[in-house]
């Protein structure tokens, strides 16, 4: 509980020092607004800027279709140029964008979007996505680990992370058993960079296995049970007939299958290439005595 409150804190803070008003502000913002959206920007980047107001329109169309659910309100997207400055603000180097939806603000660290393999629109999607989510979600607390397990999953697996979550993070994880469980990722994600990405990867991998097994519309199912004012526990229940604890044991333990297989097939290589080798020489073999005896059956002749 403290820890949220610091971080509500926190939160405050950052939305209070960008949108003081100049000069009071530590780097110095332009701004670009349209009625749907407003974009403050260092004024290095104000191409970028006008490549937001530029694909936001259809970001939000396909958000809104997808969902079934409206945009109503305008965001003020934050573009920062000082890297510096925005590790201040998150407290986490990993980090280059959030979402503070309470002011359906997104905020991206644009000195270092060359760094990730991904594009501009697919981290604006990504924190539209949790903008969406708590507008339409706000009489139950909607878990962090959906939150961002649903945001990825509709991004392509973007996430505000610097680096890409790898998967052997995960595989380990499950091998040692030492894989976060879901109840504590409720509230907040590790500060720690192996667990921090091991809470986004755990994440992703949930909503998709449950997109796999069950179907995408289980998911937006799940969704409106909870923007009904249904807590987590009955909206699963009520879409998938079990409890989130219960899908999450299917999850691990199908997890775990595969990654127990993947190690079976890899630490037995070379036995499978020397097999397959044997194989191929006794193939060729079989062939070598099938021509043989062909040619010999045509001087005969």
């Amino acid at each position: 509980m403290k820890l949220a409150l610091k971080k509500i804190l926190f939160i405050s803070l950052v939305i209070f020092f960008l949108l003081t008003p100049q000069p009071i502000l530590a780097i110095q913002l332009e701004f670009l607004s349209v009625p749907e959206l407003m974009v403050r920007f260092e004024p290095p980047l104000k191409g970028i800027a006008e490549d937001v107001l530029h694909i936001y329109p259809s970001i939000k169309s396909n958000l809104e279709k997808t969902f079934g659910w409206e945009m109503p309100f305008k965001p003020t997207v934050f573009l920062i140029q000082d890297k510096e400055y925005f590790q201040r603000l998150t407290g986490n180097k990993l980090i280059v964008a959030f979402a503070a939806p309470a002011e359906n603000l997104i905020v991206i660290d644009c000195s270092r979007l060359h760094i990730r393999p991904h594009r501009l629109d697919q981290i604006l999607k990504h924190e539209m996505v949790h903008l969406i989510l708590h507008h339409h979600i706000r009489s139950v607390h909607l878990p962090r680990w959906f939150d961002e397990g649903v945001a990825q999953w509709l991004s392509e697996g973007v996430a505000e992370l610097l680096e890409v979550p790898q998967k052997s993070f995960f595989e380990e994880a499950l091998l040692s058993g030492k894989y976060i469980p879901l109840r504590n990722l409720k509230y907040n994600f590790p500060t720690d960079k192996k667990n921090l990405m091991l809470a986004y990867e755990e994440s992703r991998s949930f909503v998709v296995f449950i997109s796999d097994r069950y179907g995408d519309d289980s998911i937006f199912e799940i969704l409106e049970h909870l923007q009904k004012g249904n807590d987590i526990h009955t909206a699963f229940t009520a879409s998938l007939n079990a409890s989130p604890e219960e899908i999450e044991d299917r999850w691990i333990m199908q997890k775990r299958r595969q990654t127990t297989w993947f190690i079976f097939l890899a630490s037995h290589i070379y036995e499978f290439l020397f097999l397959a080798g044997a194989l191929l020489t006794v193939i060729g073999f079989i062939r070598f005595l099938i021509k043989k005896r062909n040619y010999k059956d045509e001087d005969d002749d």
